[in-house]
């Protein structure tokens, strides 16, 4: 894999009035979870986003549901694809980019 595109959500409601998507793109090393390409994001591209960053790998937690192209999954199970764009799940207050209040 060449360079992979992805795009995030991005609000910060401290400071933004509106909430956009911001795109990235990385020269991953083999294929990533989705999880994995958020990370490479943070620790390579933008350091300023904020995630939950889940340990378990298993799909068992469930900390790290997001809307993937419009599709809740799980971005530790799901693989990243070139042009997919990541989105916290509907109905959630924000707190900051990819991070959300749970119940």
């Amino acid at each position: 894999m060449e360079k992979l595109n992805i795009t995030l959500y991005r609000f910060d409601p401290s400071c933004d009035s509106e909430p956009r998507l911001q795109s990235y793109d990385i020269k991953p090393d083999g294929p990533l979870s989705v999880l994995q390409a958020i990370r490479h994001v943070y620790h390579q591209v933008d350091g300023s986003l904020s995630f939950r960053n889940s340990d378990c790998w298993r799909g068992v937690c469930g900390i790290c549901s997001m809307m993937i192209n419009g599709r809740r999954q799980l971005t530790c199970m799901c693989l990243a694809t070139d042009g997919m764009t990541v989105e916290p799940p509907p109905n959630r207050t924000i707190v900051k980019d990819l991070v959300f209040e749970t119940d």
